[in-house]
């Protein structure tokens, strides 16, 4: 018996890659819009509940901050305290408002996620409440690969801390500043390579039943070979993102009212945020896709390489 060999599909290159995500988004738009247009309202209104919270508590501790002008100071050198109980009160509002909004944030973005990878992928979901069931099966699987993510990140930012600061203690001369730019370049590097292994860990975590080390593990295997492609795909949709932000911030007339300038600048950035949200998920869904395929015809024909070349007979 003759073995067989399963030939790979042509892979995408990156604007390939980018090509091919704006093609499924035309195919998918009359899903993709309703949730889209949803994700859009709120995040909105939590940007206008932020301002209004916030508000109030910034000019009362812009006053308290002109009245005591050492607060700052006084606070380090834990000084007059009970002076400072109004400044106190306002630094905890303010941070348990944005503790309150990044938590929504977060949870809007987790459903985002799940509903536009599940839409994208093979069974797609053709109603609300299938869709809801949906999101109430994998919504913890996401939840858990971040956290060990940022587990990661914080310990590889705490290495490179450490390392920096050993190289500053010994004193090593003139080294030391060639050293610092090595830790830097390195660091750069690989927190743009951990966001795109934590973006695809997250698609993985919600198309396959794993969560945790286990998605990252996947999401590993499946950025093996195309570690670049992914990292480079990411840098480009964040330089795209900023250069739109600037482009939307230039729009903005700066001769209209302060208010109408507030509600331009967050109906254009959440716009903005929410089409990017969108296509990272849709560029590294289909990112996902071509992977797989790739990783299920080697298996395929390794398996087929394998293939006894004699029966045996009865």
């Amino acid at each position: 018996m003759e073995s067989e060999l399963i030939k790979p599909r042509t892979r995408l290159g990156i604007f390939g890659l980018i090509r091919e995500s704006f093609k499924t988004i035309k195919r998918n738009g009359k899903q993709m819009l309703p949730l889209l247009l949803l994700v859009f309202l709120f995040f909105c209104q939590l940007h206008f509940a932020q301002i209004y919270l916030l508000k109030p508590v910034g000019k009362d501790f812009a006053s308290q901050l002109a009245q005591y002008p050492n607060l700052f100071q006084d606070f380090g050198n834990n000084m007059h305290q009970t002076e400072y109980s109004d400044a106190l009160d306002d630094i905890r509002e303010f941070l348990l408002v944005k503790i309150f909004i990044l938590t929504f944030s977060s949870i809007i973005y987790l459903v985002f996620l799940i509903a536009a990878v599940f839409s994208l992928s093979e069974g797609k979901v053709q109603s609300l409440s299938e869709m809801m069931m949906k999101i109430k099966q994998s919504w913890k699987r996401p939840i858990m690969t971040s956290f060990y993510m940022i587990l990661l990140i914080i310990g590889f930012i705490y290495l490179c801390t450490v390392s920096v600061v050993m190289v500053y203690i010994l004193d090593v001369g003139s080294w030391a500043y060639l050293f610092y730019g090595v830790v830097v370049l390195i660091m750069v590097i690989l927190l743009i390579y951990f966001s795109a292994l934590w973006t695809m860990s997250l698609v993985v975590s919600v198309i396959e039943d794993v969560s945790g080390l286990d998605a990252i593990s996947r999401g590993r295997e499946l950025l093996k070979g195309e570690k670049v492609k992914g990292s480079l795909v990411l840098v480009l949709l964040y330089i795209a993102y900023g250069l739109i932000q600037l482009m939307m911030n230039a729009v903005i007339s700066p001769n209209l009212e302060q208010w109408s300038q507030t509600v331009m600048s967050i109906v254009l950035s959440n716009v903005v945020l929410c089409g990017f949200n969108l296509f990272v998920f849709v560029v590294f869904t289909v990112f996902y896709n071509e992977q797989k395929e790739s990783c299920d015809e080697k298996a395929a024909g390794k398996k087929l390489n394998y293939l006894p070349l004699f029966d045996d007979e009865v």
